[in-house]
């Protein structure tokens, strides 16, 4: 990997979808982009410690939903349980219904997560590295008391809360922003 470049670190808010005209954002200016479809927040620490690794000149990290969780180097939510993105057997996509049913705490998840970011956000603070993050997904701030979140961090919130954005209807499940334009703006922004 090359160093001293800006390096993204997401979920699929940072990908493509080869068969759309649209240019996304990431793709307007050089960049490594180790952001993966449904990724959760602890891969997404994952990758934020690889750019730090690599000595990034910059780093762009977007933030998910806690509901997502990792399986064999694949991720999965209840949610797209139906889709099997993880490919899981029959049986096991029964038993994870069974359990996020049954075991599944929300309100644990939250917190859990709300852990994993700060203390990502901390070690990116700690790296010196020049960084802007996006809560993202992570319990979006209009659901009330996450609005609160990550206060201590806020010189480094982008303006952009890209879910904000997102219209997965119109384009592929992976590929979220619709708006060429607005790709355009979030692209001057990050690569200014």
């Amino acid at each position: 990997m090359s160093n001293k470049t800006t390096y993204v670190c997401g979920d699929s808010f940072a990908g493509s979808d080869n068969t759309s005209k649209i240019i996304p954002w990431h793709k307007q200016f050089e960049c490594i982009n180790f952001a993966r479809d449904c990724a959760t927040n602890l891969n997404i620490s994952k990758q934020v410690d690889r750019a730090i690794q690599f000595n990034a000149k910059f780093i762009i990290v977007l933030f998910t939903t806690c509901v997502r969780q990792d399986w064999r180097g694949t991720f999965y939510t209840f949610h797209n349980l139906e889709n099997n993105p993880a490919n899981l057997s029959s049986e096991q996509v029964q038993l994870l219904k069974e359990y996020f049913v049954e075991f599944f705490e929300l309100d644990l998840e939250i917190y859990r997560n709300k852990c994993i970011i700060e203390s990502i956000l901390q070690r990116l603070v700690d790296s010196g590295i020049p960084f802007l993050f996006d809560q993202g997904g992570f319990e979006h701030p209009k659901f009330g008391t996450t609005k609160s979140y990550f206060e201590k961090y806020n010189q480094y919130r982008s303006k952009y809360c890209l879910w904000d954005y997102g219209d997965s209807k119109v384009m592929h499940p992976s590929f979220h922003i619709a708006d060429q334009e607005l790709q355009n703006r979030i692209a001057e922004y990050y690569n200014g």
